[in-house]
């Protein structure tokens, strides 16, 4: 069946699973003209797909090219693709935190440096980056993981200013916990054994975090609140989609005296 001419066209990174691939079924069945990358192929799907490692450079650039090609522009971005690494700072080489934000914050990078250039010469676009409540918390053993997720908010917060003049709007999603596969496909800092002067804390605050993901609700809650975002004719500069305790916690965080919060945050993060 022929795309409508005037649906709107998407790339969503991340595409083979999770939040990634939530979206592009929702944004899909909503009518827009969805293109998913990712490292690896999402089996059958009835959207499109282009393999795309958002550690390099050029793959980046070839698949927005790509999408330019077949259908003109590019209307919207939703960055999903993301990883999270679990151990103590400590414990953490400076090689695996390079490694980290090579996808998380770096890749995020490439795939904007990609884009913008597209959305400017438009004149429009919408970008979407998939952030997390990690990073406006920082959660402990997810040191990297919230700094990179913290990194993203104030890269989005510094940028959206540069290119509002270019009618491109742009904001980062800050999700609670969705069920996916994020904590457990994971990787652990190498040093993270038993010995560690951080193991038992570790394995309670690991236990907790899986059996959080395990019990939270569908990523398609998520895609569907990113599907209403897009037809939004101004995108707020961040936005929280959790429940109401994860979303009371980002209020708190405010509100609250700091050590009186961390005490809070020590005993519903594992104890």
């Amino acid at each position: 069946m022929p795309h409508d001419p005037k649906a709107q066209v998407v790339l969503v990174t991340g595409a083979s699973s999770g939040i990634g691939r939530a979206c592009c079924d929702r944004l899909h069945a909503s009518g827009r003209v969805v293109c998913g990358t990712s490292r690896r192929g999402p089996g059958d799907v009835p959207w499109s797909h282009l393999v795309a490692d958002v550690t390099d450079d050029a793959n980046i650039e070839k698949a927005v090219a790509e999408v330019v090609s077949r259908h003109g522009r590019l209307d919207a971005v939703v960055h999903a693709a993301g990883v999270s690494l679990t151990g103590p700072v400590e414990e953490t080489t400076l090689d695996e935190a390079r490694q980290h934000f090579d996808v998380n914050y770096f890749g995020t990078l490439r795939v904007l440096r990609a884009a913008l250039p597209v959305m400017r010469a438009q004149r429009s676009g919408r970008i979407v980056v998939i952030g997390s409540i990690g990073g406006l918390i920082g959660l402990r053993f997810l040191g990297q993981y919230s700094a990179s997720k913290f990194a993203l908010d104030g890269l989005l917060e510094a940028m959206r200013p540069e290119i509002a003049p270019f009618g491109i709007e742009a904001t980062i999603v800050h999700p609670g916990d969705f069920r996916t596969a994020l904590a457990t496909s994971g990787t652990t800092t190498a040093a993270s054994q038993p010995g560690s002067a951080y193991w038992d804390a570790f394995q309670r605050a690991t236990a907790f975090y899986h059996q959080a993901e395990a019990q939270a609700r569908s990523p398609d809650v998520l895609a569907r609140r990113i599907d209403r975002l897009l037809d939004r004719r101004n995108l707020p500069p961040r936005i929280v989609v959790g429940t109401t305790m994860e979303t009371i916690g980002v209020i708190a965080k405010r509100s609250l005296p700091a050590r009186l919060f961390e005490r809070i945050l020590a005993a519903s993060y594992g104890g």
